[in-house]
């Protein structure tokens, strides 16, 4: 009973860290679409979402941990939200990169949705779930997130949309993904990298799940 009030409130602590942060790039940004179209934002409302869904089952007293969809989605949002921490430290904040430029509360809104709520949401994972649960097949389902992105990233861009974010262009989110300033050829190495590591990450995490599933058995 102990460890399930500790669980809730963690993930209510999680669910604030998230929302902080979502609102305070929303009310502070001169573009809510701009700001809602890129992946940082993107990845932080499914966690929001998925955390929001789950302590209404734990209010409704349903023991989601018992479904395999369960584990499906939580692998799925463990991963798109570390690839937000990881990409902001390796490739975003060394170039002072920015999701917008305009108002005095960006260290905050920035250091919420790029560390603190990513942090807090992958220790939920490895403190409170089950192991052993994730199986073979998730990391492929896993890509669906980010690589939907891309897809998502490249219509809005090409119908108008724009980003007005300091340390990328004004045409697309991030510099990487822009062939007009990079080539075709840089762009589509980058995704096949970062596919790589991405499934390579899942796979991993996959069995890091399994060997602390196989220690607690």
């Amino acid at each position: 009973m102990l460890e399930k009030k500790i669980s809730l409130f963690y993930k209510l602590l999680v669910l604030f860290s998230l929302l902080t942060g979502i609102a305070l790039n929303i009310i502070n940004t001169q573009s809510i679409i701009s700001i809602l179209s890129y992946y940082t934002l993107q990845s932080n409302i499914i966690c929001f979402i998925t955390f929001a869904a789950i302590i209404v089952s734990i209010f409704l007293k349903k023991d989601y941990r018992q479904s395999e969809v369960y584990y499906v989605v939580k692998g799925g949002v463990v991963i798109c939200i570390f690839i937000t921490a990881i990409m902001y430290q390796i490739a975003l904040m060394p170039y002072g990169f920015q999701m917008d430029y305009n108002f005095g509360n960006r260290y905050l809104a920035n250091l919420l949705v790029h560390i603190i709520s990513p942090l807090l949401v992958i220790l939920d994972y490895f403190i409170f779930d089950c192991k052993g649960k994730f199986r073979w097949f998730y990391p492929l389902i896993w890509l669906f997130i980010p690589l939907n992105y891309v897809i998502y990233v490249y219509t809005y861009s090409l119908n108008g949309g724009r980003f007005y974010g300091i340390g990328g262009s004004r045409d697309f989110a991030y510099i990487f993904l822009d062939y007009n300033q990079i080539g075709y050829v840089s762009v589509a190495k980058f995704l096949i990298a970062m596919t790589i590591f991405i499934l390579a990450f899942s796979y991993l995490l996959v069995l890091i799940d399994k060997k602390l599933g196989g220690l607690k058995k």
